[in-house]
């Protein structure tokens, strides 16, 4: 039946991506054999149950190699923004989080930049807000990058963005790939000016900056609580997968520990672009405005741009 032969070329465009992107078969390759199973299945009917049976063999053998011979690991050869993690020295009894490795470089355009990473002590009775940065991707209205910004005073703030750690020559210019367990989930310390000017460098592009209503023990239990799995991550690495452990679901699997009551969906988790508007749906955005006020209020990519290089950059954008 036509469901059958659905099902089938569905298997067969999964193996052949998972051929691709998790051994490595060059690209003419891999599109030779997507192109091979349609046209031989069209030409020669008699034997499609030959076919159907060679697709679902090496289906199997592929989830067999992603699902127990694919193991994260600590030590590669890292694209040079992600070459060195956040290493955390918490002191609860002094009040404290030194956080080593914080990226704070100057980009230029996504592919040029200037390194720069610097040590950074936080003071924990000195948090005081929380904002949901939502970078929509290629304009989407669904999808978006999402991370928090964590403010201690007006200019000392630390963004924390869980992300799929690439190696050196890796893009992300085939979404499909993450469908393949082929990165390290990582989480990202930087500095605002950092991970603000990365997201908004193109013109056009979108970045919002929603200011959360929080109570003060539940920003500083969400805080401690990443930088802890940002540094757990050192010795005891894990996979970056698409659904379930990707940069959104995590975020909010990590707010929804430290809710009392959290609601049974929080926001974002399936459409991350619209994380935004489910945030004043529940009443958590800090502001008075209605929510089409308030997502052009907060929209601050032209002034990103603008004060990229403003000594006081991130109460520049935020005036």
């Amino acid at each position: 039946s036509w469901l059958v032969t659905v099902g089938l070329m569905l298997l067969w465009l999964w193996a052949c991506g998972a051929l691709r992107y998790r051994v490595g078969l060059p690209a003419p390759l891999a599109v030779g054999m997507l192109l091979a199973l349609p046209l031989c299945w069209l030409r020669w009917p008699r034997r499609r149950r030959w076919f159907a049976l060679g697709a679902g063999a090496l289906a199997i053998w592929m989830a067999c190699l992603l699902l127990f011979f694919t193991k994260p690991h600590s030590q590669r050869s890292w694209w040079q923004p992600h070459r060195r993690p956040p290493i955390v020295r918490i002191d609860e009894g002094a009040g404290t989080v030194r956080v080593h490795n914080v990226r704070h470089f100057r980009w230029l355009d996504r592919g040029k930049y200037e390194p720069s990473v610097v040590d950074q002590t936080y003071f924990l009775d000195q948090l005081d807000s929380l904002d949901l940065v939502v970078a929509p991707l290629g304009g989407s209205r669904r999808f978006a990058h999402t991370m928090l910004s964590f403010g201690f005073g007006p200019e000392r703030r630390a963004v924390i963005s869980i992300e799929a750690r690439r190696e050196r020559g890796e893009t992300f210019s085939f979404p499909a790939a993450l469908f393949y367990r082929q990165y390290e989930r990582f989480y990202q310390v930087s500095s605002e000016r950092d991970a603000f000017t990365l997201r908004a460098l193109e013109p056009g592009s979108q970045l919002f900056v929603f200011p959360v209503k929080a109570s003060p023990e539940l920003i500083r239990g969400l805080f401690l609580e990443m930088v802890r799995e940002a540094h757990a991550l050192l010795d005891s690495p894990e996979l970056y997968r698409t659904f379930g452990a990707n940069c959104t679901t995590k975020l909010f699997e990590h707010i929804g520990r430290e809710l009392p009551e959290p609601p049974a969906f929080l926001p974002g988790v399936l459409f991350p672009a619209r994380a935004g508007e489910r945030l004043h749906e529940l009443g958590w955005m800090d502001t008075e405005l209605g929510f089409v006020e308030a997502r052009g209020r907060y929209e601050l990519a032209e002034k990103v741009r603008e004060f990229a290089g403003h000594p006081e950059f991130s109460r520049k954008i935020r005036e």
